[in-house]
């Protein structure tokens, strides 16, 4: 994937290049640990009802900016089953699903800097 995760003191820092930039339509994007709602790992369930603003829906790619059941989504994945979904308030998206390597490690860092819920 084309994403770098970064743990910053304040805030989640999601870098994008490449294909997941030009899709996003942005190279880099903020999450503050105090808009993250909730955290999980799993398998990310892509509805055939979500409608594409930008991006690009492949069989097993997704990345970009999708509406889905009237929430905005950011998408950046090739494997759903390796995904950490964040729920977000006061953010531009309200939905962010993200692949890692390691999501497990990921979700319990994230749960160590934030007050949200798993």
């Amino acid at each position: 994937m084309s994403i770098q995760i970064t743990l910053g003191d304040y805030a989640l820092i999601l870098n994008f290049s490449g294909w997941a930039a030009i899709t996003n339509l942005r190279s880099k994007i903020e999450i503050p640990y105090t808009s993250i709602d909730k955290l999980q790992v799993g398998d990310f369930e892509f509805p055939i009802t979500a409608v594409k603003r930008t991006g690009i829906s492949a069989l097993t790619y997704k990345s970009g900016v999708f509406v889905i059941n009237g929430k905005k989504h950011l998408l950046s994945y090739r494997d759903a089953r390796k995904v950490v979904i964040l729920d977000l308030q006061e953010h531009e998206f309200n939905k962010i699903v993200i692949e890692s390597e390691a999501p497990e490690q990921l979700v319990n860092t994230l749960l160590q800097r934030s007050s949200c819920e798993r």
